[in-house]
């Protein structure tokens, strides 16, 4: 998206339809999707000058499996026009004026910034920065600093899955790298920019701090307590088992067997009414995913880690229209003691203790070494950064 186009995204004539369809949001809808978001994250209190809101979405070329490199939860598009709506709809003074009527309040000194981060670029671009007051202006332009160091430590990190790349070099060169290589015509793997969704942890973000998870785990900040009863929660899980296990599943049946329910490798690909592909002259649609792209997911079922007490848990999850996802163990989920720290598994109807097999985790100084020391196509261990 254009960072100078325009969006309509407030209605502010009820009459106004297309194709009998609402034009916009109203103000009480654009509030409630405020606060359902601030709440679910627990974002309530304690508003920086700045909050920024980041879609993504991955730039490639000659690639017919580019849908599935942008944001699943948005239809395999970008979040660029989620994360300017949602920026519109925080500042908007009606929103704020009605949110504090329901006991939330940000600061007048507060503004959302939307952004996109392009996972295969490794750049994020900005949008509506003109509507910066001048302080927020300056705190923005030091935090740009900020996010491309970021960014370049962030390609490092990704690179020692490139053939192509000497992860040993520095951040930044290795940046002016991917840039080349995230528009190459004849890169079969733009894709290895991807997590390997092995987790997903539904927790406050001080549970995962310190932790080198090396990509492997989608991150949904949560705050039990202002969520007793689990309300919040409950909104969480519903999409957990067809989003996050859903995009889970499609990379293990793809590495499973990728002869049958994959789609082989991508080289040979014709690409079919723009609806499927064959390889080569053969007629036959392939499903699933190609090798290049499920070669670094190891084939293991989704873990999900949730920070709650087990009772509480257990009541949203059979309450779920998804429950069956971990009835019949599709997806396996732990809950968190959030007082004792101790964890419970689920099986066989309830949350039982568990302990796990290994007690320690390897610690390291400088993640920088183990990555480069690293085989390009192995996971790494979980490491406690000191």
């Amino acid at each position: 998206m254009d960072k100078a186009a325009a969006l309509t995204i407030e209605n502010k004539n009820p009459e106004d339809k297309e194709n009998g369809l609402q034009i916009g949001f109203t103000i009480e809808e654009m509030a409630t999707r405020v606060e359902g978001l601030l709440n679910s994250i627990g974002l309530i209190k304690d508003f920086a000058p700045i909050v920024y809101v980041i879609g993504h979405g991955a730039s490639s070329v000659n690639n017919p499996f580019y849908a599935t490199m942008d944001c699943g939860a948005c239809s395999c598009r970008p979040g660029s026009v989620n994360a300017r709506t949602l920026c519109f709809m925080a500042n908007h003074p009606k929103v704020r004026t009605l949110l504090k009527t329901k006991g939330l309040e940000i600061p007048e000194s507060t503004q959302f910034v939307g952004g996109l981060h392009d996972t295969t670029r490794d750049e994020i671009v900005f949008y509506d920065e003109n509507s910066l007051s001048q302080t927020n202006k300056k705190n923005h332009e030091a935090n740009t600093f900020t996010f491309k160091k970021a960014l370049d430590l962030n390609a490092k990190e990704r690179s020692r899955r490139f053939e192509s790349i000497d992860s040993r070099l520095s951040a930044e060169k290795i940046h002016e790298k991917i840039l080349t290589r995230s528009v190459s015509l004849f890169e079969p793997r733009p894709e290895l920019d991807h997590a390997t969704n092995a987790l997903t942890i539904i927790g406050q973000r001080d549970i995962t701090k310190g932790l080198f998870l090396d990509r492997r785990s989608f991150l949904n900040s949560y705050d039990y307590t202002i969520d007793p009863e689990g309300k919040f929660l409950a909104g969480i899980m519903r999409p957990i088992a067809p989003v996050c296990g859903g995009i889970n599943l499609s990379y293990y049946f793809g590495r499973v067997d990728n002869h049958k329910l994959g789609a082989g490798t991508k080289l040979p690909h014709n690409v079919m009414g723009l609806f499927g592909v064959a390889n080569g002259i053969d007629g036959d649609l392939r499903p699933g995913l190609p090798s290049q792209m499920v070669e670094s997911h190891d084939p293991i079922r989704l873990l999900v880690i949730v920070e709650h007490f087990p009772n509480v848990l257990l009541e949203i999850l059979k309450n779920l229209p998804n429950y069956v996802w971990y009835a019949n163990n599709w997806m396996h989920i732990v809950a968190l003691h959030p007082e004792t720290k101790e964890l419970y598994l689920f099986k066989e109807g309830g949350f039982l203790p568990y302990q796990p097999l290994q007690q320690t985790i390897p610690t390291a100084t400088d993640i920088n070494a183990v990555i480069e020391n690293s085989h390009s196509q192995r996971n790494i261990p979980v490491h406690l950064i000191s």
